[in-house]
């Protein structure tokens, strides 16, 4: 029940989003009239371009940051260690070496805090990546977006559960999955 991505790819959509809003302030704040000329014009204008996509180490620092963050955030959110215990527990099934209950879900929550870590390194790569290219080759970063793996990840991951719930009603109806040979 456990798997190494288990935020998807929210973490990405929602760090995203909330490093819009640096970039609009201080854009907003860099055309007010009495900033233009100054040096709180230049001032803000240059933090609206570290913040700006691709802007560099600062929107890259606080995008993985983010992302991080995010991961945690969804995956508390999403996987109940309890519930899962407790449905092994339900089902007759265990974890080797684990009682059942609370010993279980604490082990489920060391694993899921160990797991989270190295799902979150990989959000935070392939999000990443297109900055990455868009500042070391010195392309735009709509052309360095090409290449990043976030929609890659979104188009894998529905193609993933469409099979996954073909293959469900499948075995539901006595047909051998979809997966699996006849």
């Amino acid at each position: 029940p456990i798997k190494v991505n288990q935020a998807g790819v929210m973490p990405i959509i929602f760090a995203s989003s909330l490093l819009m809003l640096p970039a609009l302030l201080f854009g907003w704040l860099a055309s007010v009239n009495w900033a233009e000329g100054s040096i709180w014009g230049r001032l803000f204008t240059g933090a609206a371009d570290a913040f700006q996509r691709g802007g560099g180490f600062i929107y890259a620092v606080s995008y993985i940051a983010l992302i991080y963050f995010f991961c945690f955030f969804w995956t508390a959110i999403t996987f109940n260690p309890k519930d899962v215990s407790e449905n092994l527990k339900n089902y007759g099934s265990f974890i080797p070496g684990y009682r059942p209950g609370k010993r279980t879900a604490d082990y489920l929550e060391k694993v899921m805090v160990r797991i989270t870590y190295v799902g979150a390194g990989f959000l935070a790569l392939v999000a990443i990546i297109p900055t990455m290219i868009s500042s070391s080759l010195g392309v735009s970063f709509m052309v360095a977006s090409f290449y990043g793996g976030t929609g890659l990840l979104i188009a894998v991951s529905v193609a993933f559960d469409l099979v996954q719930k073909i293959d469900s009603h499948l075995v539901m109806r006595n047909y051998t999955g979809l997966l699996e040979k006849s």
